[in-house]
């Protein structure tokens, strides 16, 4: 029998307002009572992503207080089996010591992945997968840019690119050059000092995940036909060209996607490990917009 809700308490990292670190308070509240179609997880780790502390900035008004947090990894309260979730819209998110998934949201964890690489995976490698295989089709023989290849969507795209048999190049800083041609990338531009539109229009596809200015001059770079896919790129401006294909995406969990990650192989990148009463320090660091790969939780 799963935890009763009023018979059990958990820590969880909440906000209790907008803004920076100070809106953030480790509290202890009920554990959530799964309904019909979920599973009731106690959490070992968690990551964090960008969409976190920008939510804790109001990006998405929801009632508070609030638990924050997209993605988990820990073992099935009922079943024991190792599971990685993606949370669900209405439901608490995975900052906290237990998480409710729906079925179809989550997957097991293979035996040789460890949480802290299953929490990491998550919401990043799904947002390179959808846009990348799903909306642009990447295969062999075609030429892909991916956007900020040090990041945690960044390096998990450089990969799954490569994989698919794409010559990758990426944007990056100078620091992070040799780190993005270890995951596949086959050329970095260094953004501080080189123009990515310098190379002309070169590209099959391009992922986006910048936004702004970026988004609208990655067009130019592509091929006739070509597709520039984005996720959270805010603000997008309009693009011209009228021989390209712009895809939006929708990072949506199921099980089918989760498994074929976890399968894949990957190498997931972990920049650093914070406790969860040190979640604040975390979230400013994916703040900063400076981290190579990913951000972990350590919750159990």
């Amino acid at each position: 029998m799963a935890p009763r809700a009023d018979a059990l308490k958990m820590r969880a990292l909440r906000i209790h307002g907008y803004g920076g670190p100070e809106v953030m308070r480790l509290d202890e509240v009920p554990v959530p009572q799964p309904q019909a179609g979920e599973r009731l997880v106690k959490l070992a780790a968690a990551s964090v992503n960008p969409i976190d502390w920008k939510m804790r900035e109001g990006l998405m008004a929801a009632p508070l207080p609030r638990v924050l947090g997209c993605d988990g990894a820990g073992t099935d309260v009922v079943t024991g089996e190792r599971i990685l979730g993606i949370g669900s819209p209405g439901r608490e998110g995975t900052h906290a010591e237990y998480a409710v998934f729906a079925e179809g949201s989550c997957a097991p964890v293979p035996e040789g992945v460890g949480f802290e690489a299953a929490a990491a995976l998550g919401i990043a490698a799904l947002s390179a997968w959808i846009p990348l295989v799903e909306n642009a089709a990447v295969g062999p023989g075609q030429r892909v840019l991916i956007h900020a290849g040090a990041g945690g969507v960044g390096s998990f795209a450089i990969q799954i690119a490569h994989l698919r048999g794409a010559e990758v190049w990426t944007t990056c800083s100078a620091a992070n050059a040799d780190w993005c041609r270890a995951l596949g990338a086959y050329r970095t531009i260094d953004y501080a000092r080189e123009d990515f539109t310098a190379c002309g229009a070169i590209f099959d596809v391009v992922l986006d995940t910048l936004g702004g200015a970026v988004h609208r001059r990655s067009a130019r770079v592509l091929k006739p036909g070509g597709t520039l896919t984005y996720l959270n790129a805010v603000p997008v401006e309009a693009v011209s060209q009228v021989h390209v294909k712009v895809m939006p995406t929708e990072v949506r969990a199921t099980r089918e996607r989760l498994d074929r990650l976890l399968m894949l192989g990957l190498r997931i990148p972990v920049e650093k490990r914070f406790p969860l009463d040190e979640g604040g320090a975390a979230y400013e660091l994916s703040r900063a917009g400076h981290v190579r790969g990913k951000i972990v939780l350590q919750i159990a």
